[in-house]
């Protein structure tokens, strides 16, 4: 009974998280995620409250992102690169909208806001780590890695917020060419 139960729960979770990442964060309902999964109202219900199932799929969802961005690189320079080449894929831009809808969520949902803050922080201790590491390792000199993380970062999601508003003609290349110069410029040889 306790195996048909946690299937139960994974099923809904598996649904939602696939309902966050066709739909968004925002239209989801859960109507849509007992469709998904092949369930009714009540049996969500019985596993779930709806608002904090939005947020655990939203938080399994970015806790993949974190482990594609960082945890699978052990070269510093690796996980850079592959944070600077991936950040305006086409394929990011549902990560994108899921994103900025969690951050404006999080204004008035407290539950959002503490699982936003969670994941923000982080991905930006495996940026800075990684920052570090390079610096440690002579690839790359800066004098406060976690200082340059949160800068990359800020700049990372303003040009994601240009690109998904449509506001300037800004182009996915054109905005890792300007993640690229503000790493370069982080990270220039003092003379």
């Amino acid at each position: 009974m306790v195996d048909e139960t946690k299937k139960g729960a994974e099923r809904i979770l598996q649904a939602t998280i696939d309902v966050l990442l066709t739909n968004g964060l925002q239209a989801a309902t859960t109507r849509q995620v007992t469709e998904q999964a092949g369930v009714g109202r009540g049996l969500l219900n019985h596993y779930y409250n709806w608002q904090e199932l939005r947020v655990l799929a939203w938080e399994v969802i970015f806790e993949e992102v974190i482990h594609d961005q960082f945890a699978q690189f052990t070269a510093a320079d690796q996980a850079i690169e592959y944070y600077l080449a991936s950040a305006f894929t086409t394929d990011a831009p549902i990560y994108w909208k899921l994103w900025l809808e969690a951050t404006d969520l999080a204004i008035h949902d407290q539950v959002m806001a503490q699982a936003l803050e969670k994941v923000q922080q982080r991905m930006l201790t495996h940026l800075t780590e990684s920052l570090a590491k390079g610096h440690a390792q002579g690839l790359w000199r800066l004098p406060d890695a976690s200082a340059t993380a949160l800068r990359l970062s800020a700049l990372y999601d303003g040009l994601v917020g240009l690109l998904l508003s449509g506001a300037t003609r800004l182009t996915a290349e054109e905005a890792e060419k300007h993640l690229r110069q503000q790493f370069s410029l982080e990270t220039a040889q003092l003379t």
